[in-house]
């Protein structure tokens, strides 16, 4: 065969791939992962042959769109790591990620049952949205913007809550709504009661003085947070107990 068909192979071979591909992260969207191999091949215009010669069976194709999936989330992340404004970026970014889930809810279940969005291409098995989450969160609290008291977990834990409140709510524009609710009350001017201090504060009402570096809560030292910003408290558990004593005390 000419170099110039093959080439022409090859292209048709590509085109007809990522045609499968979009169909795929379509249908696994809309109607979740019992889409059959036969329903993306009709959909997307080409033979159940051609499905199959560039994915086996539907389990590769579904690992592939996820892959794709995952890929996007990091792009997405990355670009907002270098955004200048820090408020913009994080709010973008958790924007980006909770319209992943309430667009395409059955991916997110599938993504979440594969170890909570883990990419297994890095052998570590690192959450791909973490990293940027990470640095994006340290920097907004730093501006003061957003609540001191929050950490990554915290985060993370009300993102996954927006699978869940798509499924509850029945209306992707609904959830969409509360999930815009949920942000505001992660920023400081929303919870004028919260300041994002990262000088040491009195351990309680007795006003005993806690010395630099220490947890305000018991007094234990505090190591360096890994995200490069001081941490307040040595533990979610004295951070949410120093939140309950504030609450009580405002």
């Amino acid at each position: 065969m000419p170099t110039t068909a093959k080439r022409a192979e090859r292209a048709d071979a590509q085109r007809n791939r990522r045609k499968v591909l979009e169909t795929a992260d379509r249908l696994f969207g809309e109607g979740g992962t019992a889409v059959s191999l036969g329903e993306i091949a009709a959909a997307a215009g080409v033979g159940a042959g051609t499905v199959y010669r560039h994915f086996p069976t539907k389990d590769a194709l579904l690992a592939t769109v996820l892959d794709e999936r995952l890929r996007a989330l990091g792009e997405y992340g990355a670009a907002m790591v270098r955004h200048p404004d820090p408020e913009t970026a994080f709010f973008s970014y958790l924007g980006f990620l909770a319209d992943q889930a309430l667009a395409n809810r059955a991916i997110c279940e599938a993504l979440a049952g594969r170890n909570d969005w883990m990419e297994p291409a890095k052998a570590a098995g690192s959450c791909v949205i973490d990293s940027p989450l990470a640095v994006l969160l340290g920097r907004v609290q730093e501006s003061g913007r957003v609540r001191g008291d929050l950490d990554l977990e915290d985060v993370r834990a009300l993102l996954s809550c927006c699978v869940g409140m798509a499924g509850a709510t029945g209306s992707p524009g609904r959830a969409r709504r509360l999930v815009e609710v949920v942000w505001d009350g992660l920023r400081v001017q929303r919870n004028p009661g919260e300041r994002n201090e990262t000088r040491p504060v009195m351990a309680s009402s007795n006003e005993t003085a806690v010395t630099e570096g220490a947890c305000p809560v018991c007094g234990t030292p505090i190591a360096p947070a890994g995200t490069g910003r001081p941490a307040k408290y040595c533990s979610p558990a004295c951070r949410q107990k120093a939140f309950r004593d504030k609450r009580k005390g405002a």
